[in-house]
């Protein structure tokens, strides 16, 4: 079987156990681990450009899922309308997808700013993060245009959005492992190349 077989089954599997799972707690525990177990291993391959793109998503993860309840109680505590809490509840979210597109647009350009390592430089990867980035920017948007549809005009267009929103960020979430694994297996292959055994 192919790699990029695998790998398609890797990101279906991966996507049916969280909806299957559908804890956002428990999700989140294994999303995070799948990046840290990525992060020790280019800490221990020396593999610098893998270590920044899993600490990147690995860090905009974590901040917005820990300090998305904070953001939370912060708003009801002054605003009183829970429409107007919503909305910039999604705000936030849609904040941190667009730190995710921007971040990895530049993401070399950020690495050299942190690291002096000779060894940056732009992977395949960095090509395809942005979109997935841009995936979660657009399903939040819609859920959040959903959900002004419903709340002031009691018009259910884009229920699909508001139904289906948990399994479309976990799309998303499956997606990046995908591309973690990817990016694991092409530094194998890539150093089998450069290194190969002798007869």
């Amino acid at each position: 079987m192919k790699n990029s077989n695998k790998l398609l089954i890797l990101m279906v599997l991966t996507f049916f156990s969280y909806t299957l799972i559908s804890n956002p707690k428990i999700t989140s525990v294994i999303y995070l681990t799948s990046t840290l177990i990525v992060i020790i291993y280019s800490i221990l391959k020396k593999e610098i450009n893998m270590l920044h793109i899993s600490s990147f998503i690995s860090l905009i993860y974590a901040v917005e899922y820990t300090s998305i309840g904070y953001y939370e109680e912060f708003l009801t505590s002054f605003i009183s309308d829970s429409f107007v809490v919503s909305i910039f509840y999604y705000l936030y979210q849609i904040a941190f997808s667009l730190i995710g597109i921007v971040l990895f647009i530049f993401r070399v350009q950020v690495s050299r700013v942190i690291s002096k390592s000779k060894h940056i430089k732009l992977t395949p990867f960095d090509n395809l993060l942005p979109w997935i980035y841009m995936y979660n920017f657009i399903a939040v948007t819609i859920h959040s245009f959903d959900y002004y549809l419903d709340e002031i005009h009691q018009v259910k267009t884009l229920s699909f959005f508001y139904i289906y929103y948990e399994e479309i960020l976990y799309l998303g979430m499956s997606m990046i492992i995908t591309i973690l694994v990817s990016m694991v297996i092409y530094h194998e292959k890539e150093k089998i190349q450069n290194n190969p055994i002798e007869n």
